[in-house]
């Protein structure tokens, strides 16, 4: 643990230790770190060395849920090329990212044809849970295309 960038990784890691109300410092540090790296790969090889020295020195499994989610908002938002800092340099909220991250990914879907919507309804209906009325839902589209003019 010499350089400055894993001791920030490890303090905000005993943070999200400690409670889940330690989340937003948590992902506080783990953005400036984010920003600091530039990098994906190199992000990601300090949070994989940081996430080792946690489990091995605190004898965990798995990394606690506000590492694990910070951890996975910024690895998608440098994936996708989103910046961590807005116009007046300062870093984005968890949910800001995450809002970014959903906008861009329903972007790059591909668009679907009236034909392939209708084959998903038709899908659906066909595959009714059985713990459903039948009738009741096919009555209900009915009536729906019946009054849709």
């Amino acid at each position: 643990m010499t350089t400055p960038v894993l001791a920030t990784l490890y303090a905000a890691a005993t943070e999200s230790l400690v409670s889940d109300a330690s989340a937003t410092s948590t992902f506080e540090k783990m953005i400036a770190e984010a920003f600091n790296h530039g990098t994906v790969e190199t992000f990601t090889k300090d949070l994989l060395e940081t996430e080792k020295q946690i489990k091995k020195e605190f004898e965990i499994k798995s990394m606690p849920g506000p590492w694990r989610s910070g951890k996975s908002v910024l690895l998608s938002a440098m994936k996708l090329n989103i910046k961590l800092i807005d116009n007046n340099g300062t870093y984005y909220g968890k949910t800001a990212l995450q809002n970014k991250i959903k906008a861009m990914k329903m972007e790059t879907k591909d668009p679907v044809t009236s034909i392939e919507y209708a084959d998903k309804i038709i899908k659906l209906l066909m595959n009714t849970p059985d713990d459903l009325d039948v009738g009741l839902i096919y009555q209900a589209v009915a009536d729906f295309i019946k009054h849709a003019d």
